[in-house]
C-alpha cells in the first residue's frame, strides 16, 4: 500500500491523494522533483513546503522501481488545493483484446489518459448532482420510472418503488449477476448490456430480488440507469452534458467516454482521462463543488454524496458512488472518500480540520 510510505507534516487542513495502477512498471530511479508548472489550472509547489516528507515519497518510488510495489502508472498528490508531487512510470497501455488487458509498453506521462474503470461511476454521480442543482431533477426520492415513461409496461407494484436514491446507493433490489461471474464470461449482466439492443429494457425487464434499499448489490445496472435517467431530465446525452457543466468548467480537454452502443453512454466504467484532471474531480469535491472560484456542483449534493448511505462490510460504507473509509492515524481517526475502479484506479480525498497530527505518521 503505497499510502502507508508517505510521511505527513504536523497540521494541516485539505489534502487529496490520487493513484492511478494498472498492469506493469520497471525500474528507473530518480529523486523527487516538483511537478512542472503548465497551463492548465494546477499551482504547483514543493513537498518541503506543505510540509512533507520528501524521503518518504522517495523511499515510496524506490519501492516501485524494485517491484516491490507493483503494476502502478502514476502517482499524484495534492495538498492543500496545491500539486505537490507528480510521478510516472513505465507499463502497458490498456487493451481490450488481450488475456490480460495490455497493450502496448510505454514510459507513461502526464499527457496520456488511463482506463479509469469504475472511477466513472463517481463522475457519473456528480452529474446527478448538477442536473439537481438546475433543477431538471426534483430529488433522489424521485421514482426511476418518471425518467423512464417508455417502459412503463415493465413497471410493477414493486418496481415501483425504486427510486433515484436507490440507483445511487446500489440497492435497487433488481436482479443482476455482475460479480459473481468474470468479463470474459458472456452470461455477465454488464458484459450482456453491450450486446442487448435495448439495453434499458434489459436493466428495467429484470425481477427484483429485493425490496428497494434493503440490500447493497454493487453493479453497473444502477449507474447505466442513472446515465440516462440524465439524458431524459437535460434532454442531452450523458457526454455532452458533461463537457456543458462539469469537464469545460473544469479545463478537462483530453478525455474519452465508452459506448454501450452507439448512442448509449457507458456511464459505469472505462471513462479515460489524464492524472492531472483525475485530480481536479478529486479537488473539486473538496473545495466544496468550486473550482477556480467558480461554482460547479452545489457544496450541499457533494456533502450528500460523501455521507454514509449504505452499510457495506469491506469499507465503512458507500454514499452516492462514493466509497467511504476510516483510516487510524495514531490516536485520531481520518475519514476518506474515493472513486475506486477495477485495476487500481483511485481517487482518494481526505479532509483535515485543526487535525494534529504527529511528524511521519501514517494515513
Amino acid at each position: 500500500d503505497l499510502v502507508r510510505s508517505r510521511g505527513l507534516g504536523d497540521v494541516y487542513k485539505r489534502q487529496l491523494l490520487l493513484f492511478t495502477v494498472c498492469l506493469f512498471s520497471c525500474a528507473r530511479s530518480s529523486s523527487y522533483q516538483v511537478p512542472e508548472q503548465v497551463d492548465d489550472g494546477w499551482q504547483v509547489v514543493s513537498l518541503n513546503e506543505v510540509g512533507m516528507d520528501e524521503d518518504k515519497l522517495n523511499q515510496a518510488v524506490a519501492r516501485i522501481d524494485d517491484d516491490t510495489y507493483q503494476n502502478v502508472h502514476a502517482i499524484l498528490i495534492v495538498k492543500g488545493g496545491e500539486l505537490v508531487f507528480e510521478r510516472y512510470f513505465r507499463g502497458y497501455t490498456w487493451a481490450y483484446d488481450d488475456a490480460q488487458h495490455r497493450g502496448e509498453l510505454v514510459t507513461f506521462d502526464r499527457d496520456r489518459p488511463h482506463n479509469l474503470a469504475s472511477v466513472t461511476k463517481s463522475v457519473t454521480s456528480i452529474l446527478v448532482g448538477i442536473v439537481l442543482d438546475q433543477g431538471a431533477i426534483q430529488s433522489v426520492e424521485d421514482k426511476v420510472f418518471a425518467y423512464f415513461p417508455a417502459y412503463a409496461h415493465l413497471n410493477d407494484t414493486e418496481k415501483d418503488a425504486i427510486t433515484l436514491k436507490h440507483l445511487l446507493t446500489m440497492s435497487s433490489g433488481l436482479q443482476w449477476n455482475e460479480g459473481e461471474l468474470p468479463y470474459s464470461d458472456s452470461n455477465n449482466d454488464l458484459v450482456r448490456l453491450f450486446y442487448e439492443p435495448d439495453p434499458i429494457g434489459y436493466i428495467l425487464s429484470k425481477p427484483m430480488v429485493s425490496d428497494p434499499g434493503a440490500e447493497f448489490y454493487y453493479g453497473g445496472d444502477n449507474t447505466n440507469l442513472l446515465g440516462e435517467a440524465i439524458r431524459s431530465a437535460t434532454g442531452k446525452r450523458m457526454d455532452a452534458f458533461a463537457e456543458e457543466v462539469l469537464f469545460g468548467p473544469l479545463g478537462i480537454t483530453d478525455y474519452a467516454w465508452d459506448f454501450i452502443n452507439s448512442d448509449m453512454i457507458h456511464a459505469s466504467g472505462n471513462l479515460q482521462l489524464r492524472p492531472r484532471d483525475m485530480a481536479k474531480l478529486g479537488q473539486l469535491c473538496l473545495n466544496g463543488g468550486e473550482w477556480e472560484g467558480k461554482r460547479i456542483v452545489s457544496e450541499a449534493w457533494l456533502s450528500e454524496s460523501t455521507q454514509k448511505h449504505v452499510t457495506h462490510s469491506a469499507t465503512s460504507g458507500y454514499g452516492y458512488q462514493w466509497w467511504l473509509k476510516t483510516y487510524q492515524v495514531g490516536a485520531a481517526s481520518v475519514d476518506a472518500f474515493s472513486a475506486l475502479g477495477w485495476g487500481g484506479q483511485k481517487i482518494m480525498a481526505v479532509s483535515y480540520t485543526h487535525l494534529t497530527l504527529p511528524t511521519k505518521r501514517i494515513v
